[in-house]
């Protein structure tokens, strides 16, 4: 009977041991290089092309979400530096917020990266269903009044467009894209083009300002302490090139010089942001730019500027083209927040 009970015993812990899986993330560099995998139509890198997109890259799609969730909740798990745990509390929080009910994000050509894995030219049907995916859930994302604003469907009407004109796709594929094109050209925009026109806009908005910043205040606390910096500044010129995408944001570019500091956001291009620009050395004219885009940034988030209004809020304060100002102004709107990383050196 003994014999019989210890064989039992010793069956069910190995049951038990063989039931654990392993944590298949044990690093924050593994969990790093696992969303690099999931995000590769998102941030595609041509030395990195496989022969074909999975259905878990397929963004936002639910396997996605599900892969994403998994390495989140591995990374809170880990021993890690207080800046990681930030970056891992943001995404986790952002988890709650509408960003999921837009499948194709606005900043990026994921058709255009999606359509470079070179399997996809033979078997595009993952292709396909992202796209029927991405319109059932812009359908979908209506009921609840969420909806695209006029610079994002501008956006995914060029990317398209684009896919129609490229003979390198297949006809069965391309009539899909067509019928895409036709959904976004009847789908109507919402009127605000800041995150405060979506249902929990504002506390999403506010996420960010948390993050970038690493301090807790509300739009209207920032609007006083930045008033307080501009007044006493001049107005500088804008140097820049002019960008041709916003595939990387602005502050990604514009940080690109500085010692890289790893990160975990796809839209930072998994940089640090905050941590990299605490460590720049900044002149006045650095300082007025940022301050220009932080102003700009609330006031289009949160105060509901409309284009034109954060157009001409920018060249006041910069000496700027119209072209320039309608660039920036986008990166704002694709970028929120991400202009707050550079608060703590003006404080």
């Amino acid at each position: 009977m003994y014999k019989k009970l210890s064989f039992s015993l010793l069956l069910c812990l190995f049951l038990v041991a063989c039931s654990k899986q392993p944590q298949p993330y044990e690093s924050f560099e593994d969990a790093q290089v696992g969303l690099k995998t999931l995000n590769m139509a998102l941030v595609l890198s041509g030395a990195n092309k496989t022969d074909k997109i999975t259905k878990e890259q397929l963004v936002f799609s639910d396997a996605y979400l599900a892969k994403r969730h998994t390495i989140y909740q591995n990374l809170m798990g880990m021993e890690l530096n207080l800046n990681q745990i930030a970056q891992v509390n943001y995404l986790v929080i952002a988890e709650r917020f509408p960003e999921r009910y837009f499948n194709w994000p606005a900043q990026v050509d994921v058709l255009k990266n999606m359509l470079a894995f070179e399997g996809t030219k033979n078997t595009p049907d993952n292709v396909i269903t992202w796209l029927k995916l991405t319109q059932e859930t812009l359908d979908s994302a209506k009921q609840s009044n969420l909806k695209l604003n006029k610079v994002e469907l501008a956006l995914l009407q060029s990317y398209v467009l684009s896919a129609i004109g490229t003979n390198d796709v297949q006809p069965a594929l391309k009539s899909h894209i067509r019928a895409f094109s036709d959904y976004l050209a009847s789908y109507r925009p919402r009127g605000s083009v800041g995150l405060r026109g979506l249902p929990n806009g504002t506390q999403w908005y506010q996420s960010k300002l948390n993050y970038f910043s690493g301090e807790v205040h509300s739009p209207l606390e920032w609007v006083t302490l930045l008033n307080e910096k501009i007044k006493v500044l001049d107005r500088v010129a804008f140097d820049s090139k002019q960008p041709t995408s916003h595939q990387k944001s602005f502050l990604v570019k514009y940080l690109s010089d500085e010692k890289l500091i790893e990160g975990l956001d796809w839209q930072a291009n998994y940089q640090d942001l905050p941590a990299m620009a605490s460590n720049m050395d900044m002149s006045d004219k650095d300082k007025t730019l940022m301050l220009a885009m932080m102003e700009s940034d609330i006031g289009i988030h949160y105060h509901a500027w409309t284009l034109p209004q954060a157009k001409v809020n920018l060249v006041k304060r910069l000496k700027m083209s119209p072209e320039e100002a309608q660039y920036l102004v986008e990166d704002i709107i694709l970028y929120p927040g991400q202009s707050f990383s550079f608060i703590k050196q003006m404080m």
